[in-house]
Order: C-alpha cells, then structure tokens, then sequence
C-alpha cells in the first residue's frame, strides 16, 4: 500500500512521535505552523514505528556533512531505515539486551566523530542551529534503534561462515569485466629507539610547567596559556580542549589525575609518557568526561638522537650478522608498544591487519622501503612517533604486491571476506522477505521513483 503524498505531521517547535492511531487519524490533513511552514512529514510507517521525513533529513544532514551526495542516497537511506524498524521491532519481541549506557556511550561517540569532522564542536552546532545536547536528543532514539537492529543483524548472520570452495565459486561468478582492482600493499615489522632525555631537561620541561601552573592558579586564562605554550599541537588550537572520552580512552596517569576534578577544577602536574600535563575539567558525565590540558614535552639533545641511531644501527648490524633474530631483537629492544605487542608489526588503522595500502602510508616511510628487497631491513631513520615524540626506526619488508586486478590466490582473504558478505546479505534479504509478509508497511508516494521501494510494497 502506498501512503498519500499530502500525509504532514506538524508538531509545534519540535518533532514527537505519535500512536499510530493518532497519526492514522491525521493522514489525510495538511498541517502547517503558524508561519505557514510545513513543519514535517511522514515518509514511512513500519508496524508501529514511524519514519518522518525528519528522520531522512536528519541522516542526509550527517552524510552532506561527510561529503555524500544527497539526491543518490535518499531512496537507499529510506530503504535501509524501513529494514532496520523490522530489524528493531524482532530485536524487542527476542528481548535482546541493551543498556542505555551502551547507547549513550554510542551516542556520544558518533556526536565526538561528527564534532571532529566539523572542526570543531562550535562549527557542529552552527551547522545544525542547535546544541550537542539538542542534537542528541534528536539523535538518541535513533541510536538504540540502530543497536538493536544490529544486534538483531548479527543475530541471524553471526554464525555464518563461508567454505574454500563457496569463495571459489563466488570468485568464479564475478564478470571477469568487472573484477576488484586493489592498490600496491606492503607489510612491514620495525624495531623503534626514542633518544634518551637527560634529567636536567625533564627538571627543565618540569620547571616550565610549574611556571605555567602558577599563572593559571594566578587567574591567567588557561584557553590563552594552552593556546601559547602546550605543545599538543591540535588541542593548543582549541585552547586545550580535548574532545568527549570514555573511562579508557587515557593513559593511566592522565585519566586518574582526570577523574578527580570537579569541573572548573585544575590539577597540579600531572607526569605521564608524554610529558607533564596542567588538566583542567569542563565537564563530567558518568564515565564521560571533556578537559583541557597544556602538555610540555621534555626534549632530546641532538647527542641523545645521536646515541639512539648508533644503538640502533648496532642492533641492525647484529641482526644481519644472524646474532639476534629480529623478532627478538622487536622484543628486547622496540620502544614502540603498539608495533612491539604484535611482533614488530606494523598494522592498518582501519581495517586492523599487516597490510598497508602503499598510497595511504607515510610518504616518507615509502620511501624507506621502496628499494628494499623482500626480507631485507632498512638503515635507521629519523620519524615522528605517535606520541609526537622524534625516534628512530628500522624496517623490514616482509610481503609486497604492485598493483593488480583481483586473483584468488594473492586475494584469498579478501574473497573470501566478500563470499562472506554476500552470503550474509543473501539470509538477510530471505529474512526480510519473510518478515515483511507479517509486517504494515506504507511508503509515501514521494518514493515511487525508487525501484528497491517499490517492491517492497508489493511483497
């Protein structure tokens, strides 16, 4: 059935959701402000739950944000929220659980990712005219509903699993027109030395520090001194400010002097790997909280960087000598933890594996390894460390690939991830299937343009 194009809905100065019975009763009547404004719309209606065109406006407001094309995505978006709602409503019927802790633990993440897209949280909230709370009111009902629906999601397809030969006949099937092309990867393991710094310049980096404390402790503005002095690059330009963490999120040192504070409060020094940090708390929520810091960072000498090259450069030597076996060498001697836990690898942001897209890498690091033969390890190289610190480092290639059009056997694992989704999208489309045969659905005739909309109606 299709829903009448002229269904509004509107709801004084923000958006309610209503009964069904109610909404049902007020289908067929225009509603508009006293401004004369349309205030809202119904676009869809799943079982008991609505989706207003709010709800579509609201998700393609975010997907603008990230550069997405609206026009493209609107019909996938109403898709997509239609299967959620039957996702949501199986959810509730299994009783699957769901703190709201954990919703607004997910709540507030996504509005901490969307602040650092914006640039910041004022550039967030000028783009939406509201508040972060505001916004998040808006938002919260919508995050459970996506939780509960992934859980549903995972529900159905998380046992599935995909056999040597499902990934050759799935790789088989693929037009040979069409096959994925994947960009140059290398995996690389490296063995990280940081100079090391002399007591005098930690009293000296101490010593600034407590110079800058005593003047926020005098009244100074702490946004001016962090914004001056911290040498934290990327929160001195917001005044110090640091954006919404999770108990967790911070060193140990950080997070325990942190949590103390009341907001408005400040902390004396606080030492930690990074240097000494000045923290001052804006605002507390559960374990959610939102500071500022001034971070001074005790420097090497040029003799320190020195010292820490030729150590490393005598680990190199005893590597190549079959004296020490890299791994082991990773393990005696990297200062690197990440890298260091996990056999010297190094490992993909995003996706958590060894292999590094060559064009997404550090050009310099590139360059580090480009003439290396497989197996073979770089000489020392000066970088910045994660910790915004100078090291040096050695490098191991361990695997290359030029760039190359899909192939099973070099791809394995990628195919057989794809045969995976494919096999999950199959039981899911079945699922849906059977579930919209039990379930109401309306569709505003706004969508008739939409193919995959269309068909669900007819279902």
């Amino acid at each position: 059935m299709m829903l009448p194009s002229f269904s509004y809905i509107c709801i004084s100065n923000h958006i309610m959701r209503k009964p069904l019975f109610f909404l049902l009763f007020i289908l067929s009547i225009h509603t508009y402000g006293a401004t004369g404004i349309l205030l809202d719309k119904i676009d869809a209606i799943v079982d008991d739950k609505i989706i207003l065109r709010s709800d579509i406006e609201n998700q393609l407001d975010l997907m603008t944000l990230r550069g997405a094309e609206e026009d493209k995505n609107r019909c996938q978006l109403l898709q997509h929220l239609v299967y959620n709602k039957i996702l949501t409503t199986q959810a509730l019927h299994d009783s699957l659980p769901l703190a709201n802790e954990e919703v607004e633990d997910e709540l507030t993440r996504k509005i901490n990712y969307f602040i650092s897209v914006a640039g910041s949280k004022e550039a967030f909230e000028e783009y939406y005219h509201k508040t972060v709370e505001q916004i998040k009111e808006d938002y919260r009902e919508d995050i459970k509903e996506q939780m509960l629906a992934s859980r549903m999601r995972n529900k159905i397809v998380g046992d599935i699993k995909v056999t040597p030969s499902e990934v050759k006949a799935f790789f088989d099937k693929l037009a040979k027109d069409s096959l994925p092309y994947f960009n140059a990867t290398i995996e690389l393991q490296q063995i990280v030395m940081k100079p090391h710094v002399s007591p005098e310049q930690q009293k000296a980096a101490k010593d600034k520090a407590q110079g800058i404390l005593e003047r926020v402790k005098n009244g100074e503005s702490f946004d001016l001194l962090a914004s001056l002095y911290s040498e934290d690059i990327a929160s001195a330009q917001q005044g110090g400010l640091l954006d919404w963490a999770q108990r967790g999120s911070y060193v140990k040192e950080f997070e325990g002097a942190a949590f103390k504070l009341k907001a408005g409060e400040t902390s004396n020094l606080v030492e930690t790997p990074f240097g000494y940090h000045i923290i001052q708390m804006v605002e507390r929520r559960g374990d959610m909280i939102q500071v500022r810091h001034i971070l001074i960072r005790p420097k090497s000498t040029s003799k320190d960087a020195e010292y820490a090259q030729l150590k490393l450069d005598s680990i190199r030597d005893d590597i190549l000598a079959g004296k020490i076996s890299f791994f082991q060498a990773v393990k005696n001697f990297s200062q690197d933890d990440a890298s260091k836990n996990v056999g010297g690898s190094l490992l993909n942001a995003e996706t958590g594996g060894t292999l590094l897209e060559v064009n997404k890498i550090d050009p310099n690091l590139y360059l580090m390894v480009d003439t290396l033969s497989m197996g073979s390890i770089s000489k020392p190289m000066m970088y910045q460390a994660d910790d915004g610190t100078p090291a040096f480092r050695i490098v191991k290639l361990m695997s290359k690939t030029e760039p190359h059009i899909a192939d099973i056997k070099v791809d394995y694992d990628k195919m057989q991830n794809a045969a995976k989704s494919d096999k999950e999208e199959q039981v899911l489309q079945r699922w849906y299937s059977k579930n919209l045969k039990k379930t109401y659905l309306m569709i505003s005739d706004d969508y008739t343009g939409c193919e995959a909309l269309r068909s669900l109606v007819t279902k």
